[in-house]
C-alpha cells in the first residue's frame, strides 16, 4: 500500500504511516495522477472505512475523515 484514491481517483494521497494496531492511516497528497503509479498500488479510500484516516493537503493542513458523512456525500445516486 503506497497511495490512497479520493473523490473517485482525483486526487491521490501517498500513505507516510500506517499502523494495523491503532487502525489508522497518514497520508499527504501528492501532484500524481492514476496514470503517474502502478494500479496495484492505488487503494480506494472507501477500503479503510474502519480506520482513522487522517489526509494532510499540500499546506500541511489536516483533515480527519469520518466515513459515515463521507459515504453519505459520495453515495452514488
Amino acid at each position: 500500500m503506497k497511495y490512497i484514491s479520493v473523490n473517485k481517483a482525483s486526487k491521490i494521497y501517498e500513505i507516510t504511516k500506517i499502523s494495523f494496531f491503532y487502525m489508522t492511516v497518514e497520508a499527504v497528497k501528492t501532484d500524481l495522477t492514476m496514470d503517474d503509479v502502478p494500479e496495484s498500488e492505488v487503494w480506494d479510500i472507501g477500503e479503510f472505512e474502519h480506520y482513522k484516516v487522517k489526509l494532510i493537503n499540500s499546506g500541511g493542513n489536516a483533515e480527519i475523515i469520518d466515513f459515515e458523512d463521507w459515504k453519505e456525500k459520495h453515495k452514488k445516486d
